[in-house]
């Protein structure tokens, strides 16, 4: 496995931790722990006002390092994933947003992702080598989705140099990898699975914090 997918296998278990810890909003008022000031209370047949004991937080184990959490946020369309970790920071861009059906040429819909990606390596990327990896779904031949990938790869790192310019310093490294590394199922129970198949169909940009 990559290290950017490997990133993305953190992030779902690092997703799953939060809620669990009672992360700002994960939490709906049915199963809020928030204490009331009183309560209720039958005595004798008496209805009185009792103070109520405050609940502690849960106590949850994470079988993972703290570090090893990934946090992510991504953009309401879905176009640009922005992770991170102790160690890297990984974009992941839709290559569905980039690119037309089976071709490697920018698209006019990209321009805001390819932007927004600029601006983070513009900010956090100076001085540093950026990998960029494309990968493709599992449909067609292995040949032609490994050269596909690394076309895109290649159009990414190009339109992205032009966005920088001069205000960064930056080293591309640009590697396809076909549709190697899913990080969804491609088909389930033998079966096709499109919105698997989308999710597979990316650009990954990745560097160190």
């Amino acid at each position: 496995m990559s290290r950017s997918a490997d990133a993305r296998v953190r992030l779902v278990a690092a997703s799953a931790a939060l809620l669990a810890l009672g992360a700002p909003g994960a939490a709906s008022a049915e199963t809020s722990n928030e204490p009331r000031e009183t309560v209720a209370e039958v005595k004798g047949g008496e209805v009185a006002e009792a103070p109520i004991m405050e609940l502690s937080p849960p106590v949850v184990a994470i079988d993972a390092p703290i570090d090893d959490l990934t946090f992510a946020t991504e953009d309401a369309d879905g176009s640009l994933t922005n992770a991170e970790n102790d160690e890297e920071r990984v974009v992941t861009l839709a290559a569905d947003v980039l690119f037309e059906f089976d071709r490697a040429d920018i698209s006019d819909d990209a321009g805001e992702t390819l932007r927004e990606a600029a601006d983070i390596l513009r900010r956090e990327a100076d001085g540093k080598t950026v990998d960029i990896d494309g990968y493709t779904d599992a449909k067609g031949d292995d040949s032609h989705n490994q050269a596909l990938s690394e076309d895109r790869a290649k159009a990414v790192e190009k339109k992205l140099s032009e966005l920088i310019g001069d205000d960064a310093d930056v080293t591309f490294s640009v590697t396809g990898h076909g549709s190697a590394d899913p990080i969804a199922p491609n088909e389930i129970d033998g079966g096709d699975n499109p919105e698997g198949r989308e999710m597979n169909r990316r650009v990954e940009i990745s560097f160190p914090r």
